[in-house]
């Protein structure tokens, strides 16, 4: 279990007035699966190149167990890369480009013929060994890809958007797959994506990059329920937010004062942030942390109900909108128009910094 820790990592690529990768640190731990995900143009592809050795970083280092890598060239760095287009090679069998690299480092014929079949099988295609690559569906592509990296026994696996080609279905599989693997071989994986629900799904820490710089650091449930920042919070989801002063464990806003048990920013100007799915709504009942306002919109959605509420602010002015998640038969308690409470959970309140 191999970890790499990325220090200081930079990449200004030739005639660039800005950096693809920006002061890039973060400790990668061993036999874990890490995201790298953030937006198109992030530099997270970049990054996962430079663990590679496809590129050269402007400044910086990658080290692997303590050890830098840079100056190893990529077939001796134990790090394998899976591009997200397979690239497998069209005239070999399916059996041919799964050994690839083993027989390219000499391995003996009938070595390589019973490797090849224990990847298939770990890959859940057994018995393939002599179809071409155009005989297979998408999601088989990706398998035998996949095997191909895994075959080699890498200290590091690197997924490139390993399930952007793929149908929904096969996006399923292809998770279920790579989750079974990492239990089986407990491989230190870093991929490559631009879906939080991907990220979430698979990995066990994110690291989240915006233009190149690291944004936050950790398990996925902390991008939900402890954003560092406003822009963190909306690219997972986030939609309700209240201006405030904090006090101490009290919030003064537009809306009314609330308690909150986040006291992770210093007293002054914050924006209040509330999931909607923790948004409690209620047709009376006094209570903290309550507020009140008129629903204008209610969708049904099958397995929930999805509403805005047009929040008055105390002293007047335009209302607040907030988004509002209930279960499913909420929406026929509470039709357009009904006026309503709906309470903040303390402990579901966060606060961030105003932007």
């Amino acid at each position: 279990m191999t970890r790499v820790d990325l220090d200081g990592l930079t990449k200004i690529y030739p005639g660039g007035d800005q950096a693809a990768v920006d002061e890039l640190s973060l400790t990668i731990p061993g036999g874990c699966i890490t995201a790298l995900l953030g937006p198109s143009g992030c530099g997270k592809t970049t990054a996962l190149k430079i663990i590679a050795g496809l590129i050269e970083p402007t400044r910086g280092d990658v080290l692997f167990d303590g050890e830098s890598v840079l100056v190893l060239p990529p077939e001796r760095r134990e790090a394998v890369m899976a591009f997200q287009n397979h690239l497998l090679f069209p005239h070999m069998s399916v059996g041919e480009n799964v050994g690839f690299g083993l027989k390219m480092r000499g391995v003996a014929k009938s070595l390589v013929q019973k490797r090849v079949a224990e990847m298939l099988a770990l890959v859940q295609l057994p018995g393939l060994e002599n179809r071409r690559p155009t005989q297979l569906s998408g999601g088989q592509q990706q398998r035998v890809a996949l095997a191909r990296a895994l075959i080699i026994e890498p200290r590091v696996l690197l997924l490139d958007e390993p399930l952007s080609n793929l149908d929904a279905h096969l996006r399923a599989e292809m998770r279920e797959l790579i989750l079974d693997i990492q239990g089986q071989l407990s491989l230190t994986t870093i991929f490559v994506t631009h879906d939080q629900e991907e990220a979430v799904v698979l990995a066990d820490q994110i690291a989240l990059l915006f233009e190149g710089r690291l944004q936050q650091f950790g398990p996925p449930r902390s991008f939900y329920e402890r954003p560092k920042s406003e822009r963190v919070a909306r690219f997972f989801g986030g939609v309700n937010f209240v201006p405030g002063l904090k006090r101490d464990q009290q919030i003064e806003t537009s809306l009314g004062r609330f308690e909150c048990r986040s006291q992770l920013l210093a007293d002054g100007p914050v924006l209040l942030t509330i999931r909607p799915e923790n948004i409690q709504l209620s047709r009376n009942g006094v209570r903290p942390n309550t507020t009140s306002g008129r629903i204008s919109e209610g969708v049904y959605l099958g397995t929930h109900a999805r509403f805005i509420v047009e929040a008055a602010p105390e002293a007047g002015g335009p209302p607040i909108s907030l988004e509002v998640i209930a279960e499913a038969g909420a929406i026929n308690q509470f039709p357009s128009g009904q006026v309503v409470n709906l309470h903040f959970p303390p402990d579901k309140i966060w606060l961030v910094p105003t932007s």
